[in-house]
């Protein structure tokens, strides 16, 4: 280990995530689909605090309010209302819109899901605009997506399309603008960040038919809308002197959304009629909730002051992914299987319903047969009621591990660099990132890794949860020690609440 890492890891401890669920996520859909961003209100459930702009007009107009959405699952298909309450006083704009989508999901054969959404009827939506009234009156909208649901991540991406024709005033001869839209999402859900992001194009045509002499313009817009929940954990020192614990770690989150567009239009002139020169409008525009502060547990971990885990066992603690409190955590202890595998599952945890769906149940009046049917372990030797059993059984059905090959956990063997290693790649669902045919590592034994966790070390390198030894090893056999596993654990959490939210978010609005 790196005599530097105590030093850095202040720095680099960012989106280290609350011991509750966050109930904000990023659920597809929570921006809606047509180029806004959104927050969670904290105080009204399924109310967003939210942002769009409105080209109908040739200039961008900001419209901010609110955003509701309401959904219900029966069976498999899910009927959503979004109402959008919206405004802009400066320009003396209202927008007014009701929309309701049905989502029908169809389970494949690998376990991935996929989903049709189409619109329920046409939607109500009037746009006043300085006094001029711009009313929906034709619209289609169609979604595809896949999801691929893993033990601790669930991935989504997608694309959809919609058209809208907007009726101008009240005349016989009506003017129309119609605004035609193409874009991608993606996004995933976790325990410990969550978070979506769109890209989209947008067409806008004005057909002025009652204008002396009708007139026809057109322009477009490049829209990237991106949501994710933030977490911080920062140490903060006691002043006083005599006090019962030393300073401590505050968990600080929040959720913020950023909207970028470039957006070409002609100029118009004083008359207000459209000119051949063309006009580049480019902004950004962002929402965020207030930062919430909470504090975690102090641990008694005074016997290891000075140690180059200290920080991470102290926040791991906290967090209380480590049980107890402290006092009896010993280095070079090694770990067993069953002990990793009840860590593991306490770090990943499970990954939050969307908070916004109600889900609709039918009674079932038929007895179960099944109530008092016996527990039968996944492992031959494991037992229900034994040490971490839950756990076991937990990251079984997930497939993040199947044992021996024979019907054994061996739960009281000390677990293995290459056996984690595998376990937490599985988890993330992710082994898919080596390559193929051949399964190659960066580690200079990459020779003695084991067939069946080359392709997890190679893809734990690349997304920087494990580093070689200063040899250039893996060391595949080594035996994982306390101080260890909680660096491996605080490497995890690292990467599913930061780096996620970098390939996500970041990587692409900066495309």
């Amino acid at each position: 280990m790196k005599k530097s890492y105590f030093q850095v890891l202040t720095i680099i401890l960012v989106s280290i995530i609350a011991v509750t669920p966050f109930n904000i996520l990023g659920v597809e859909g929570s921006m809606g689909y047509s180029g806004g961003i959104s927050v969670a209100d904290p105080i009204e459930k399924s109310e967003y605090q939210y942002t769009e702009m409105c080209f109908l007009t040739g200039v961008p107009i900001k419209l901010s309010g609110t955003l509701t959405i309401k959904k219900t699952d029966k069976n498999d298909v899910v009927t959503a209302t979004y109402t959008y309450r919206l405004s802009n006083a400066e320009s003396n704009v209202t927008l007014n819109r009701v929309a309701i989508y049905t989502t029908t999901r169809e389970t494949k054969a690998n376990g991935q899901i996929t989903e049709s959404t189409r619109l329920s009827r046409l939607p109500t939506e009037v746009i006043n605009i300085g006094g001029t009234t711009y009313r929906l009156i034709e619209s289609s909208f169609t979604q595809s997506m896949i999801t691929d649901p893993k033990a601790a991540i669930n991935y989504h991406t997608g694309e959809f399309s919609e058209k809208k024709v907007y009726a101008i005033g009240t005349g016989t001869v009506r003017d129309t603008v119609t605004v035609t839209i193409s874009g991608r999402t993606y996004a995933y859900d976790q325990y410990w960040s969550s978070t979506e992001t769109q890209r989209i194009n947008m067409m806008v045509e004005a057909d002025l038919k009652n204008a002396d002499p009708p007139v026809k313009w057109g322009g477009a817009a490049e829209i990237i809308v991106s949501g994710a929940t933030l977490y911080q954990v920062d140490y903060a020192e006691n002043e006083p002197t005599y006090i019962s614990f030393d300073g401590g770690y505050v968990k600080k989150k929040w959720m913020e959304s950023t909207l970028d567009y470039t957006a070409r239009f002609p100029e118009f002139d004083k008359n207000g009629r459209p000119t051949d020169v063309l006009k580049t409008y480019t902004n950004t525009e962002s929402l965020s909730t207030q930062m919430e502060l909470s504090r975690l547990m102090v641990p008694d971990i005074k016997h290891l002051n000075g140690h180059w885990a200290e920080e991470p066992i102290s926040i791991l603690f906290g967090l209380e992914i480590l049980p107890g409190t402290g006092e009896n955590f010993k280095v070079g202890k090694y770990l067993t299987r069953r002990e990793f595998v009840g860590i593991l599952m306490n770090t990943l945890k499970d990954i939050p319903a969307d908070p916004d769906v109600r889900v609709a149940t039918t009674v079932n009046t038929r007895r179960s047969s099944s109530k008092n049917a016996p527990e039968i372990s996944p492992f031959k030797d494991v037992e229900p009621g034994d040490l971490y059993y839950e756990e076991i059984k937990k990251a079984y059905q997930k497939g993040i591990t199947l044992g021996d090959g024979n019907g054994n956990f061996r739960p009281n063997n000390y677990i293995t660099r290459a056996e984690a290693i595998k376990m937490i790649v599985s988890a993330l669902g992710l082994e898919k990132l080596a390559p193929y045919p051949a399964s190659t590592t960066p580690f200079t034994d990459n020779d003695s890794i084991p067939a069946y966790a080359r392709n997890a070390a190679s893809v734990a390198a690349i997304l920087g949860i494990i580093e070689p030894d200063y040899m250039g090893r893996f060391n595949p056999s080594m035996r994982l020690t306390n101080e260890i596993m909680a660096k491996l654990m605080y490497d995890l959490i690292s990467y599913m609440g930061s780096e996620l939210v970098k390939d996500y978010r970041d990587r692409i609005i900066d495309f």
